[in-house]
């Protein structure tokens, strides 16, 4: 009786979770902490972590055709683009389709790591308020895994823009950085 009970409960919550949440915890449950887990097997690692470096090279230089468009408050066209609204453009260009909103954005894919970022990852911020906790800014990681991290992005300031992490700015809002690209 206590089984049917709970087994009803479980599929009942699962019914009601948000559709970005149900696939983050797919995301999360195929490939729960591979980015820290070196030690899976060679052939693992192929089939579930390495990302395709054409696929992410493509990413980035389409990204970067999109430098010095305008900023516009809730855009998502080459008539301007907020932040999420680029990133959810460069990534729907390459099939992946992502919520317009950063908060979003953040539920897909899997949590890396700072040290272990690479092209065509999600880097998240607090927005302008630092006291608010919730992310309010996305962009794209145009570096190499191990190199300083830079990032595309729309900024409000000058439109589609480079900038570093290393920045006192970005520094201090950074909260995560998502995988979304798998091969």
């Amino acid at each position: 009786m206590f089984g049917r009970i709970l087994l009803s409960f479980i599929l009942l919550s699962v019914c009601y979770l948000p559709k970005a949440q149900q696939q983050a915890d797919v995301y999360k449950h195929r490939i729960d902490s591979m980015i820290a887990a070196d030690s899976l097997t060679d052939a693992a690692k192929i089939e579930f972590v390495r990302p395709s470096k054409t696929t992410r090279e493509a990413l980035v230089r389409y990204a970067k055709e999109f430098m010095g468009l305008r900023y516009k408050r809730g855009g998502g066209s080459k008539n301007g683009f907020d932040c999420s609204g680029f990133t959810s453009y460069i990534f729907a260009n390459f099939g992946v389709k992502l919520p317009h909103t950063s908060s979003g954005q953040s539920l897909y894919g899997i949590d890396v790591p700072l040290g272990k970022l690479m092209k065509g990852d999600l880097v998240f911020f607090k927005g302008a308020n630092m006291r608010k906790k919730s992310i309010g800014h996305v962009g794209v990681v145009i570096s190499e895994k191990g190199e300083p991290v830079q990032f595309i992005h729309s900024s409000t300031s000058e439109g589609i823009r480079i900038d570093n992490l290393s920045s006192y700015y970005y520094r201090l809002r950074f909260v995560k950085g998502k995988r979304i690209l798998f091969e």
